[in-house]
């Protein structure tokens, strides 16, 4: 995450931070890096799972 324009580590440095510091679209467009592969997951398992709904 960057705050302030320096790279913090939130496990590390966080995890409170001063939101009005956070670089809110360098972190949406990480966040934004794993969909597809979140999205080929999440369709994995409900081909697989069994449970009652």
């Amino acid at each position: 995450v960057e705050i302030g324009g320096k790279t913090k580590f939130v496990c590390v440095d966080g995890p409170e931070f001063d939101g009005q510091e956070v670089n809110f679209d360098l972190l949406i467009s990480r966040q934004k890096m794993y969909c597809d592969d979140e999205k080929v997951c999440y369709d994995l398992h409900e081909e697989e799972c069994r449970c009652k709904k």
